[in-house]
């Protein structure tokens, strides 16, 4: 059991990321993307292209080999670049739908459609096999009471800071406090002298890095794969509801409470033999809270008048 619960507060970690990351986007442009998943995917697959070996050919591109470099430094672009992507969709694609003035249910088809297409592109440039970040294997070590190795219990510590940063930057600084003042009304905003738009830009390029940040945890902890980030898409959209969708806050609770639930769950007797159905039990404990707290942990009731 305390094994599970290890490696529950790991995929916590990496889930409470991704889920601060889609909370911070629909809590701004009011966006559930699915393609978050393919995000989440993109940081770990351009940081294995920029550090595998230059002989490794991870990428099935004839004029392009991996690059070798060192890996901080590539985590480091390869974050970066998830920004860029996310600056890009928001530029390309989701602003010229919001000017059409395009309804939530067309862009939730649109975030579907983008979703299976860039997850079959990495399927068709990168490769289907499971790979392995070229770092060294280490032996587990007693923190606490939990065995891990030294390197994820640095993914680990690495995971609370970064959201604690979050929380921080969204509290006290102009354009925290300006990203909230477009969730609670960008006409009201508006009015006071932000600029919609370049929140809107600001919030889709953070949270593409974090979810880029987020793949790469995952990637530490598991391996590389090109649809890892749709394989735990469910765990991170049951991540922020439960802790109350559109608070950060919330989402960074929801998924540490999904990550220990999905792997605590396995050590219960009747999951013997049935541990594929974690996810299951995960998303069934889920339901029972929002039975009886439909906003979430951290959320909010609206009124309607």
């Amino acid at each position: 059991m305390i094994d599970q619960l290890g490696n529950g507060l790991l995929l916590g970690i990496i889930i409470s990321v991704a889920s601060v990351a889609l909370s911070l986007l629909y809590s701004v442009t009011r966006i559930v993307n699915f393609a978050h998943g393919e995000i989440i995917a993109l940081g770990a697959i351009l940081t294995l292209f920029f550090s595998n070996p230059v002989d490794s050919r991870v990428i099935y591109l004839d004029r392009f080999s991996p690059l070798g470099m060192d890996f901080f430094i590539s985590a480091a672009l390869a974050v970066i670049l998830c920004g860029v992507f996310g600056g890009l969709l928001e530029l390309c694609l989701f602003r010229p739908l919001r000017k059409a003035e395009v309804g939530n249910i067309a862009i939730l088809v649109v975030t579907i459609g983008l979703s299976i297409f860039i997850r079959h592109l990495y399927l068709i440039f990168a490769t289907g096999r499971v790979q392995n970040f070229p770092l060294e294997l280490e032996r587990r070590v007693t923190y606490l009471f939990f065995d891990m190795t030294p390197r994820n219990f640095r993914v680990l510590i690495a995971g609370l800071v970064v959201m604690v940063l979050i929380g921080l930057f969204l509290t006290f600084t102009r354009i925290g406090k300006a990203m909230r003042a477009v969730r609670d009304s960008g006409e009201l905003a508006s009015i006071s002298g932000i600029n919609s738009d370049n929140i809107i830009l600001f919030t889709w390029i953070s949270s593409s890095m974090l979810a880029g940040l987020a793949g790469i945890f995952q990637a530490i902890i598991n391996d590389v794969r090109y649809n890892m980030g749709f394989l735990i898409l469910l765990l991170i959209f049951a991540g922020t509801v439960l802790g109350g969708i559109g608070t950060s806050f919330g989402a960074m609770v929801g998924g540490l409470l999904i990550g220990i639930f999905v792997q605590v769950s396995v050590a219960f007797p009747f999951m013997e033999g049935h541990t594929e159905a974690k996810n299951a039990v995960a998303l069934a404990i889920m339901i029972v809270i929002l039975l009886f707290r439909p906003q979430g942990i951290f959320g909010q009731k609206e009124r309607i008048s």
